[in-house]
């Protein structure tokens, strides 16, 4: 469900999504809008603020291309200060802003900050779902053929057990099965721990059979 503001938010970010759509693709409009989907659908469940949900959805990643380029430091940083600026144009409920800025500044959970709102622990979970399951092993394989930033090969042999990400697109995969923020018991949400579980296992079947299958034991 789209609420009254979703097309003024569109009309006004425009541009920041179009550059967005340049580089790369594991960061670009699809992601946003993945985002948005996985956070409406949470938010349906677990009772949050649907407008708050949507605006911080359209609105998290804003500043991305400007940190890929080196503009600024922090993309979750800068991405809450243009928030408030396109809310406050368009109209948007002047109550509920901070609450937008506060999810989209905590989004990053890499820089450990804590969401203190429904809403913001929403974001953070969506977020992190996007970063697993079947869509999230297209990214990866992508990113690292099409990516300056993310360039890789998809796998490398040697270091079947590795967990470094810099390796090889699977050795990517292995690390995010590892990492804690990745751990289905570590989201926020119900609905955000049974999706993960979900998602986390199928990318845990994914490596497993991917390296089976190099190696000609499947």
């Amino acid at each position: 469900m789209d609420t009254q503001y979703r097309s003024r938010i569109l009309e006004k970010i425009k541009g920041y999504l179009e550059e967005l759509d340049k580089n790369d693709f594991s960061h670009n409009s699809s992601h946003i809008f993945r985002v948005e989907r996985l956070a409406k659908r949470i938010a349906s469940e677990e009772g949050a603020d649907l407008e708050i949900i949507e605006a911080a959805s359209l609105l998290f990643d804003i500043a991305r291309d400007l940190e890929d380029k080196g503009i600024v430091e922090d993309h979750a940083t800068e991405g809450a200060r243009v928030a408030r600026k396109v809310l406050s144009e368009i109209g948007f409920p002047h109550d509920k802003i901070e609450a937008v800025c506060h999810a989209i500044y905590v989004h990053r959970r890499s820089k450990n900050r804590k969401p203190q709102t429904l809403e913001a622990k929403i974001l953070q979970d969506a977020d992190y779902l996007d970063a697993m399951g079947a869509v999230d092993v297209a990214r990866v394989i992508a990113s690292a053929l099409q990516s300056k930033k993310y360039s890789k090969p998809i796998y490398k042999e040697g270091r079947d057990d590795d967990a470094d990400p810099h390796y090889s697109a699977i050795h990517f995969l292995i690390y995010k099965l590892r990492h804690p923020k990745h751990q289905p018991e570590n989201f926020h949400t119900k609905t955000g721990r049974k999706l993960a579980k979900e998602r986390y296992k199928f990318m845990k079947e994914f490596v497993e059979r991917f390296i089976d299958e190099w190696y000609g034991r499947r």
